[in-house]
């Protein structure tokens, strides 16, 4: 017991020195700022932060994409606004830019890159590993029977094996018959069929 308690409290000493213990007075969390208002010079709502911008090599914040424009998110385009540029008070509750509304407006979209896959990791391919992909839909290939539906193929009863209507073949081979075959009838009245209701 002696020993798991020594274990533990080194442990507990040695994380400490490799983990930061307490948010300090000029620290802010990422949750404060993405989704806060960014404002113009004049006080003009320009956007809100999407998302941030992180040197990988430095861990500098690089720069703020902000959504500019649209209705309620939609239609919006995202631009960046350097992080350097932006004037971020009170635990990033009021952050301005010297960039106007009618600039946002106007700047180009920012562009994305795609996420690289880790080195050596077939599984983030699918095209790599034929085993990892999806099942092909065997309806839209065609290479594989789907199983048959019993409610199509046997009837259910006395009633699903005669039409309501007395007719003795199915209303579906109706439908494979030209149209025009009534137009091809003798017209002197020598025959008189009716044409099924549908």
């Amino acid at each position: 017991m002696a020993t798991e308690d020594a274990d533990e409290a080194a442990a507990a000493a040695s994380a400490a020195e490799k983990v930061e213990v307490q948010q300090a007075e000029n620290e802010w969390r990422i949750d404060w700022i993405t989704g806060a208002s960014v404002t113009s010079p004049d006080g003009t709502d320009i956007g809100s932060i999407s998302d941030l911008i992180v040197d990988g090599d430095t861990g500098e914040m690089k720069a703020a994409i902000i959504g500019v424009g649209g209705f309620l998110g939609i239609g919006q385009k995202q631009i960046a606004l350097p992080w350097a540029d932006l004037t971020i008070n009170s635990d990033a509750q009021e952050i301005t830019s010297d960039l106007t509304r009618e600039e946002a407006e106007a700047a180009p979209e920012y562009v994305f890159r795609d996420q690289e896959a880790p080195a050596g990791d077939m599984m983030s391919d699918p095209a790599a590993d034929p085993a990892a992909a999806p099942a092909a839909d065997p309806m839209a290939t065609g290479t594989a029977t789907p199983p048959a539906d019993t409610m199509a193929t046997e009837p259910a009863g006395d009633m699903a094996a005669e039409p309501a209507d007395g007719m003795a073949e199915p209303a579906d081979t109706m439908a494979t018959e030209p149209a025009d075959t009534m137009a091809t009838e003798p017209a002197d009245g020598t025959t008189t069929e009716t044409a099924p209701a549908n």
